[in-house]
This record gives structure tokens, C-alpha cells and sequence, in this order.
């Protein structure tokens, strides 16, 4: 017997059909730090980290700046007095002196420790003979302590026994740590003599990244040695420049053993540096407001040329 089977008797039969299923989120959106899933693994690893930077290094900050609106006696804060110490720094005579001098000291040092570092690094480049020598000969400055450094080239120049102390000339007698200017100069000079090995390994690091096919392709069409280097290295060497120039600037900046150590800011406060004033404010004179401030105007200063330097770096890659 054949069933007969009416239009839509199967559709009523069906049980009805529930909502449609709501799409899953987006991975780790809504996810906490504890949870599982990448975004939150990524999380629980990075955040002890942010965590130790912010103790070691905003809070010292925050903490300078506070110590700096202050006054203070020893290791006492007393009142509030605002902007007093940096008012002081950027008006007196004496906080004026030590600005110039620093700059006088960074720039002069960079103008010299940038051209001969990379005069070294395109030395190191050639295949010459004895170029491991040469490589190690250069890179001992960078293994001795600003420490043995100063006191190396104290005895070097002392004018009574030392190898390259001047002593009694037609001229008179020449001291350079009795003169402000012969010692700013000699202070740059031991500073470069110190700090040339990073950036020349630097450099050289960059010289060694640049195929040769382009050096071959300038010579091919005719290029010198000193046009090679003018569009082709050179060129190519700018964000290397600008980072040794980064590291260096910094580093100048912060410099207070090897100042101590040679001069002590003298002679007549002819290398009296805004680090070293922070260091003897803070620790010799237990001035530890006026201290804080020379601390804050240096990392002020370490900012500014921080964020030109990237600037000029970010303009030459865009151009």
C-alpha cells in the first residue's frame, strides 16, 4: 500500500530551530593578565620587567625632581621653595659657567672621537697587514677604568718626570693641569682617547654591512677612493652616525670619574662640569636639593640632544 504524504508534513514535523550561534571574540579581547591565552602569557611576562624599570628607574626620577623643589640639610628635607635651585643653576655666573663648559666639552669631544673613529674603522676595513694587531692595539683604551685612565695620563703629562710633560720652555713653564685651558683640553683629549674604541667598533660593524657590489659599481663608473666613500659609504653610514653620536653624547654628559680623577674640576674651576657639580653638591657638600637639580638639568640636557639626534635621523629617512 502506498503511503501518501502531504506537502509540509515533513517541515511540521521538524523541531523548531534554535537562535544562530553568536561568533567567538577576537582572540584576547576581554582577557585578563591571568588568562591563558597569548595575549595574556605575553602580558604576565612582560610585566615583571615593566614593573623592575619603573623601581630602578622612573621612581629615582620622580624622587630627584621632588628633592629638587626642596631644601635640604644633610640627608633632612625641609620646605618647598619651587624652582629656586634651577633658577640658581641657569642665572648665577657659576651655573652658567659649568653649562658652557660642559657643552664646550661634549662637542669638543664628539667633533674630535666621531671623524677619527670612523677614519679607524675604514683603517680596519682594508686588507692590511697585521689588521688583527692593529684592531686589538686600538680597542685597549676601552678595557681600562677612567680610574687608571686619569691617573695614567696624570703622570704622562707632569712636567717635572712625566713622558710628555712640556716642563721649562722658551715660552715659560707649561702645566697642563695648572692652566683652565690647557686642561679642558687635555680632558677632552684623555676623554676620546677613552671612549673612540665603541664608537670604532660601531663603525666598523656598520663598513662591514655595506656590500661591495655598490663600492665595485662606483669604481666601474669612474669613482675615486674619496667619491666611493662620499655617495656610497657615507651614506649608508648615517644611522650608525647618529647612534654613536646618541652614545657618545650621553656618555659625556654623565662623565664624573674621569673628571674627578684628572682635575677635580680645577684648575680655578676651569673643568667644573655640570656632573661634576652634581657629584660634589650631593656627596662632598651633602647639598642634596641643589645636587638633585644639576641632576634633573643634566637628564633635561640628555633628553633634548636624545630627541634631536632621532629627529635628524628619522628626517634622513624620510628624505
Amino acid at each position: 500500500m502506498a503511503i501518501a504524504v502531504h506537502p509540509g508534513t515533513e517541515e511540521q514535523g521538524a523541531p523548531p530551530a534554535g537562535p544562530p550561534t553568536p561568533p567567538p571574540p577576537p582572540r584576547g579581547k576581554g582577557r585578563g593578565v591571568g588568562d591563558k591565552s597569548p595575549l595574556g602569557l605575553s602580558w604576565g611576562l612582560v610585566l615583571p620587567s615593566i614593573i623592575v624599570v619603573a623601581v630602578v628607574s622612573i621612581f629615582p626620577i620622580v624622587y630627584a625632581v621632588n628633592l629638587s623643589l626642596h631644601e635640604t640639610s644633610y640627608m633632612q628635607i625641609g620646605e618647598f621653595i619651587g624652582l629656586q635651585h634651577f633658577i640658581w643653576i641657569f642665572t648665577s655666573a657659576e651655573g652658567q659657567a659649568q653649562i658652557a663648559r660642559s657643552l664646550i666639552y661634549v662637542v669638543g669631544s664628539l667633533v674630535i672621537a666621531v671623524p677619527l673613529s670612523l677614519a679607524l674603522a675604514n683603517l680596519l676595513n682594508q686588507n692590511v697587514r697585521f689588521r688583527r694587531v692593529f684592531r686589538v692595539l686600538i680597542l685597549m683604551p676601552w678595557v681600562i677604568s677612567q680610574t687608571v685612565a686619569a691617573l695614567l695620563w696624570k703622570w704622562l703629562v707632569n712636567p717635572d718626570y712625566g713622558p710628555l710633560g712640556l716642563g721649562e720652555t722658551p715660552f715659560g713653564r707649561i702645566d697642563f693641569l695648572a692652566d683652565p685651558v690647557l686642561a679642558m683640553t687635555l680632558l677632552i683629549v684623555v676623554n676620546v682617547w677613552i671612549s673612540y674604541p665603541l664608537a670604532t667598533i660601531l663603525c666598523l660593524a656598520s663598513l662591514q654591512t655595506i656590500p661591495e657590489e655598490l663600492r665595485e659599481a662606483a669604481e666601474v663608473d669612474g669613482a675615486g677612493p674619496f667619491r666611493r666613500f662620499m655617495q656610497v659609504t657615507l651614506p649608508l653610514m648615517k644611522p650608525t652616525l647618529f647612534v654613536v653620536a646618541i652614545q657618545l653624547t650621553l656618555l659625556y654628559f654623565n662623565m664624573v670619574t674621569l673628571v674627578y680623577t684628572l682635575t677635580g674640576g680645577g684648575p680655578l674651576d676651569g673643568t667644573n662640569l655640570l656632573s661634576l657639580a652634581a657629584f660634589k653638591q650631593s656627596f662632598e657638600f651633602f647639598n642634596l636639593g641643589l645636587g638633585a637639580a644639576y641632576s634633573v638639568v643634566l637628564f633635561a640636557f640628555n633628553v633634548l640632544f636624545g630627541a634631536a639626534y632621532i629627529r635628524l635621523l628619522r628626517s634622513e629617512r624620510n628624505g
